[in-house]
């Protein structure tokens, strides 16, 4: 080997050894340990007991930086990634698809502080990742909102970026992974699970449920229907983050937002979906009937044979597919965003197409941001249930003393024991005089 060589080969290994370029950088942004998380919990969301006990571990933030195909091209994107400290232990992967944000800055990955739900996701025993989307967080284009490619390839690139990290990170895989999202992120969720696995993966890990919630997985034929016959509709700057972002991906719903808006709105508009404003600051330039800021006849041509909306919606479409696996979808019935039929009609779609484990649960008469915990709280304890051990009945119910052990499943539901039989159990409580007197975990 000559010396140039050599000092080539050397070079070779030391950019190995950097953190993050096997597959793009990350960056270790914040920590939180597990009193820490916990507190935050029982003071600012609306967990139950079972789910404040089940938080287990300290909690370190990464920015990952990684690229991702879009239009013919390898972008540059970012999302967070969120580690427990238990290098020993080997974790399922959990990726949450984030809901509607219009500033770049509110993406995951700039959220550093215990108000993302990554730290308690990652507390209750699941490697968290979260992709920040085409358009926010570090990439500087315009968000394609509701773009089904996009949020697909933003979520397995995130996923292939951990594989290949993760022995920088000392991070072990157990090699389960389980998709969810709220919202945005409900139709990002099913989306990422509507695609096909990158081969590359096939082998590190196995797609085992997902879950998503209070999403738009209907477009063209709930979601935006509704909303273009609803004058009043609660929030209008979606609709024009819609026209803004997919015509920068399809070019052929508008020239200018001239055509479609009357002045002032559209040079207002063209300027707030910028990635620097919000969404409040869209809504508040908006009339009570949001119909009123359009062109005439644009309104008819959207809903009209031919529409390039209605036909970009078509492609945006996420429910008309077959899972191999189980998919179980949340909704509200009065959420006045995202209509709950979306739910519904994915669920007759699917179901009808010969899918078997699918469910759509009613959580009930709640509003959007009402519903979202349930939901969201929901989804990951039925993804915790499903990487439970199986446990026998006489293990369960050995301890002692105690006056009384009741028994719950990972959903919270008091479990009645029969003699013989065996379940699938996380944890059970003590009760001595009638009181609670603590609370242990069985695995």
């Amino acid at each position: 080997m000559t010396k140039v060589t050599g000092h080539i080969v050397a070079l070779l290994w030391i950019l190995l050894l950097l953190p993050g370029l096997a597959s793009g950088q990350w960056t270790q942004l914040n920590a939180f340990d597990n009193a820490e998380i916990q507190s935050h919990a029982e003071d600012n969301l609306a967990f139950s007991d079972v789910m404040l006990f089940l938080l287990e571990h300290d909690v370190t933030m990464h920015r990952v930086s990684y690229e991702m195909p879009f239009l013919g091209n390898d972008i540059p994107v970012s999302g967070a990634l969120f580690v427990p400290d238990a290098p020993e232990t080997a974790f399922p992967v959990l990726v949450y698809h984030h809901g509607t944000t219009f500033k770049r800055q509110s993406a995951p990955s700039f959220k550093v502080d215990l108000t993302n739900l990554g730290y308690v996701m990652a507390s209750l025993g699941f490697v968290v990742l979260m992709p920040d989307y085409v358009g926010l967080g570090e990439s500087e284009l315009q968000h394609p909102y509701c773009h089904a490619q996009s949020e697909s390839d933003a979520g397995w690139q995130l996923v292939q970026s951990l594989v290949e990290l993760s022995w920088e990170l000392d991070v072990q895989l157990d090699g389960n992974l389980y998709v969810t999202g709220y919202s945005q992120g409900g139709h990002g969720a099913m989306a990422m699970a509507r695609s096909t696995m990158p081969v590359n993966l096939q082998g590190e890990l196995s797609l085992e449920a997902v879950a998503p919630l209070s999403g738009p997985y209907d477009l063209s034929g709930t979601q935006l229907p509704w909303i273009l016959d609803s004058p009043n509709y609660s929030q209008p700057a979606y609709i024009f983050y819609i026209l803004k972002g997919w015509n920068a991906v399809y070019g052929n719903l508008y020239g200018s937002l001239s055509e479609v808006c009357m002045e002032p709105y559209a040079t207002m508009l063209d300027s707030l979906l910028d990635g620097e404003h919000s969404g409040d600051e869209i809504n508040a330039i908006c009339p009570d009937d949001w119909t009123t800021m359009l062109m005439p006849g644009v309104l008819e041509g959207m809903t009209g044979e031919g529409s390039a909306l209605l036909e970009a919606a078509v492609d945006n479409d996420v429910h008309t597919w077959v899972p191999s696996f189980p998919v179980h979808m949340r909704y509200c019935t009065e959420d006045e965003e995202v209509l709950y039929e979306n739910a519904t009609s994915a669920f007759e779609s699917m179901t009808g197409a010969g899918a078997n484990d699918i469910q759509a649960y009613d959580l009930g008469e709640y509003s959007h941001n009402e519903c979202a915990m349930s939901a969201i709280s929901g989804a990951v304890l039925w993804f915790m249930s499903l990487n439970a051990q199986v446990n026998s009945i006489t293990s369960v119910m050995g301890s002692q003393p105690c006056d009384e052990w009741e028994v719950f499943d990972v959903m919270g539901r008091r479990v009645v024991i029969q003699d013989g039989e065996s379940l699938k159990v996380l944890f059970k409580r003590c009760v001595q005089n009638g009181q609670v007197t603590k609370w242990m975990k069985v695995r």
